[in-house]
C-alpha cells in the first residue's frame, strides 16, 4: 500500500525522452524498480516518483512495462496463462532490460 507523500504512479523515461506513465503496483514488479523507489534518503526516484533510464529506448521500456501489466494480471492465476509475445527483431534488448530491471519470469 502506497504512503501518503506516494503517488499511485510513477513515471518510466525513456533514454529517447518518451515517458510511460504506469501504476506504481505493476512498476514495483521489478526489483530494481521497487529498490528505486523505495530507498531511504532524498533520491529523486523516491521523492519524485520519476525514474530515468539512459539505456533502455521507447520501444524496449514500453514491452516492458506491458509485461509488468501482464503478470500483474496473471500472478495468481489458476487458468491457463497466455503466450506473452515479443518481436524477433527486440527479442535480446528486451531480455537485457528485464535482466537489469529485475523482471523475474512466473517461474523465476
Amino acid at each position: 500500500m502506497a504512503q501518503a507523500n506516494e503517488s499511485e504512479y510513477v513515471t518510466l523515461e525513456s533514454s529517447d525522452g518518451f515517458q510511460f506513465v504506469i501504476h506504481r503496483e505493476a512498476a514495483m514488479l521489478s526489483g530494481t524498480v521497487k529498490n528505486m523507489l523505495s530507498s531511504s534518503g532524498q533520491f529523486t526516484e523516491t521523492t519524485e516518483g520519476i525514474i530515468h533510464f539512459r539505456d533502455i529506448k521507447a520501444v524496449i521500456l514500453e514491452k516492458v512495462c506491458k509485461y509488468w501489466y501482464y503478470k500483474a494480471r496473471y500472478l495468481n492465476s489458476v487458468t491457463e496463462i497466455p503466450h506473452f509475445e515479443i518481436e524477433p527483431e527486440y527479442a535480446l534488448e528486451t531480455l537485457m532490460a528485464a535482466d537489469f530491471l529485475d523482471s523475474k519470469s512466473f517461474c523465476g
